[in-house]
């Protein structure tokens, strides 16, 4: 399964909306259709508007910038930041990242690193006051270092967090981490450097990492050292956002479109989930990036950084983004999920090309993948291309044999239940209270029709379905009990 999907566990036919796009030389508007991500063969698809899109799947907002040749060529807001004031999304309009924090924040820390007050594979430990990773029989004969937490192999745990509403009580940092807030204790639960295992609870470490070292709470320290010299000063850390900074806030909203209560949800996992910001930001990241990569620094992003930053690790990671090999080349992205935001970023390393779209809904995600696809296959980019596929029908004495309950083989608090519909197979995770769509290519295999993540059956020699492989590498077995 995809890193998303094992966040989130993580149908039919999308309308394909037009939007207009300004070209690098101002010239009239381009159309761009946007079309299923997966195409079964035999389907047919309509055109429709990105407005009418958005209706469809109950996302109020979106904003997005496409980055072409190491300029901005389009950034534009679509929809509502707010339906209680009937406010509209502008580019300047900012966004919770979620997860996008994390490759922002590892700034700070590869910053530390090259400055030499930290080092990478040092003991996270002797950088800590206040707060230590705790000791047990994992860490006896391995260290929890700065390096696996950036990229997700110290074996800490806590994926993800909720949030918490406007105005109630929000712990610290140590109160995150010691499980006094609205999740478990961060612990080490496995040998540090044994693998990876995604851990918004390592970065929360890196929080205190920053501050102990610093002297500075994380927001300010972020704000004078990397936020400010990139130019993001549509960007910050802090949190719960500052009042004077309200009026130019996105709402959040659910999955049927609701506004949430207090508006949005307040996170002091700062380096894991705490960034507002807007994709025209972001580009400034991205192409700060793409600078030094080609040798000349921008602000505190040097060439030496960058280098670090793009190593591959365990589970295609670097000190920071998600790294991949295109067929046009390296590139550097994250995805992002706070309760009521959903936001992607990918971007070549190599070539001054890239695209950000952050929105203010939890069913942002159909509406966000035909736009990935209409923005690739316009600019030529490889970052997405339509998935055509041959629909197959299992009998349903063969659907009847798949249902049942599923679980994670590295990690049982991954976990999905399958069952089917007259069109669909369903697998609903009932942590997100989300149901993913899939449909059989063959008698061996399904995709989902959704984000295109390909599923492997395994069966034992009876023939008994005993797993399902998601992404190839992603192992759930089915539940006999």
């Amino acid at each position: 399964m995809k890193k998303t999907v094992i966040a989130t566990l993580i149908a039919g036919i999308f309308i394909a909306p037009k939007i207009g796009l300004a070209s690098e030389q101002g010239s009239p508007n381009i159309e761009l259709d946007l079309l299923p991500l997966v195409q079964v063969k035999g389907e047919q698809y309509v055109s429709s508007t990105i407005e009418k899109e958005m209706r469809k799947y109950n996302l109020p907002g979106l904003s997005v910038a496409v980055v072409k040749n190491g300029q901005v060529v389009w950034a534009e807001g679509f929809g509502l930041a707010d339906k209680q004031t009937n406010r509209k999304v502008t580019t300047e309009t900012l966004f919770q990242a979620g997860s996008i924090s994390k490759p922002v924040a590892a700034l700070a820390v590869l910053k530390l690193v090259h400055e030499g007050k930290i080092k990478l594979d040092a003991d996270v430990n002797q950088y800590l006051k206040g707060w230590q990773v705790p000791s047990n029989e994992f860490t006896k004969s391995a260290k929890v270092t700065v390096r696996q937490l950036l990229t997700h192999s110290a074996g800490l745990t806590q994926h993800g967090f909720p949030g918490y509403q406007r105005g109630g009580k929000v712990p610290s940092d140590i109160g995150v981490l010691n499980g006094q807030g609205n999740t478990g204790k961060v612990i080490v639960d496995k040998q540090p450097g044994e693998g990876f295992r995604y851990s918004g609870g390592g970065y929360t470490v890196l929080d205190l990492l920053v501050e102990n070292v610093t002297g500075q709470s994380f927001s300010d320290y972020t704000s004078e050292q990397i936020l400010k010299p990139l130019g993001m000063t549509n960007s910050t850390f802090a949190q719960p956002l500052p009042k004077h900074l309200w009026s130019k806030a996105s709402a959040a909203f659910d999955v049927n479109g609701k506004q949430v209560v207090g508006d949005w949800h307040v996170y002091p996992e700062q380096a894991a989930a705490g960034l507002w910001t807007t994709p025209s930001d972001l580009a400034l990241y991205v192409k700060a990036i793409q600078s030094a990569r080609v040798g000349k620094a921008v602000g505190p992003i040097t060439p030496k950084l960058v280098k670090d930053m793009l190593v591959f690790h365990d589970n295609d990671w670097g000190l920071g983004p998600i790294l991949k090999n295109y067929q046009q080349g390296l590139a550097f992205e994250h995805g992002g999920k706070n309760k009521g935001f959903t936001n992607v970023f990918k971007a070549y390393a190599d070539k001054g090309d890239a695209f950000i779209i952050m929105t203010n809904g939890d069913a942002a995600s159909p509406v966000m993948r035909e736009l990935q696809l209409a923005i690739s296959e316009h600019f030529g980019w490889d970052f997405s291309s339509a998935k055509k596929v041959e629909k197959y029908t299992f009998s349903s004495a063969q659907l009847k044999q798949m249902v049942g309950k599923y679980i994670y083989d590295k990690d049982s608090q991954y976990r999905f239940d399958l069952t089917f519909d007259e069109q669909y197979i369903l697998a609903y995770d009932p942590s997100r209270d989300r149901t993913n769509r899939l449909i059989a290519t063959s008698e061996k295999a399904l995709i989902d029709v959704r984000d295109g993540s390909t599923v492997d059956i395994e069966r034992n020699n009876k023939g008994e379905i005993q797993a399902l492989i998601w992404g190839g590498q992603y192992r759930f077995v089915k539940n006999s009990l």
